[in-house]
């Protein structure tokens, strides 16, 4: 994937340098920045009021969100290189972005998510990550799943049918469970040690989808595969020891064992 590898080393490239210019600013007196908190039905909007003359660095967001320039002019640095916004402006940003910004004048910025959490401390949690490491494996992954979704002419309204369509037989549930997932919607997640080669459940059980065969996600570099037992059978298996994470296999594997 030579287009992925090219965008992580530019990536890092601009991380560094703003995590290098963060350090630099904690080591001057910090101003207070206005926060003002709006809930709505499945929407927090996060919005910043930023005095002239402010230099800052914004947080590591988790998810694609939408921003709101109401009022001012800013300077934004992000994977080296400046721009000037001026209100009134609005503006995706995609997961995994951090940027540099400087307000010229008197400035307001606001931030849309899409969430039902209400509880400040872990709304932060769900949307914002510490660092960029704790976001890399997932926006890797949904970068990949794109690519993989590119590849074989695969549509969103097509993956959702395939996904959603049927019956899904609910297993014992004995060291797995389904919940939130940072790569796509709900996944599933070790709640024990599956030691490399261990059989972690059917995905497919005498022809019927299990949670296995619905939640596991895609990713680049997957800790799980499905073997084909037979026609009516197929199984998770473990390829590395995993451990309270998020079992996920490669979909272009998973497509290759089922046409054998």
């Amino acid at each position: 994937m030579p287009q992925l590898q090219k965008n992580q080393l530019s990536g890092r490239a601009h991380r560094e340098k703003l995590l290098t210019l963060e350090n630099e600013m904690r080591k001057h007196p910090q101003l207070d920045v206005p926060i003002t908190h709006h809930f709505a039905p499945g929407v927090y909007a996060r919005e910043m009021r930023v005095p002239a003359g402010t230099l800052l660095t914004g947080k590591i967001h988790k998810t694609e969100h939408l921003n709101i320039i109401s009022q001012g002019h800013f300077s934004v640095s992000n994977l080296g290189e400046t721009k000037h916004i001026y209100a009134p402006c609005t503006f995706v940003s995609p997961a995994g972005t951090k940027r540099a910004i400087y307000a010229h004048e008197d400035s307001t910025w606001t931030t849309i998510h899409v969430t039902e959490e209400t509880n400040l401390t872990a709304l932060e949690n769900e949307i914002i990550a510490e660092s960029f490491e704790a976001i890399e494996g997932p926006l890797i992954d949904r970068q990949d799943h794109q690519l993989f979704m590119d590849e074989f002419g695969i549509t969103e309204e097509l993956a959702d049918e395939v996904t959603n369509t049927g019956e899904v037989l609910h297993l014992p549930c004995n060291g797995f469970e389904v919940r939130d997932s940072d790569i796509d919607g709900k996944g599933l997640f070790a709640t024990k040690i599956f030691g490399e080669g261990e059989t972690i459940a059917p995905a497919l059980l005498d022809m019927q989808k299990t949670e296995l065969g619905r939640y596991t996600n895609h990713a680049a570099y997957p800790n799980a595969k499905m073997v084909v037992r037979d026609a009516a059978n197929i199984d998770l298996v473990a390829l590395r020891e995993i451990d309270n994470v998020e079992i996920t296999v490669n979909y272009r594997a998973v497509l290759d064992e089922v046409s054998k």
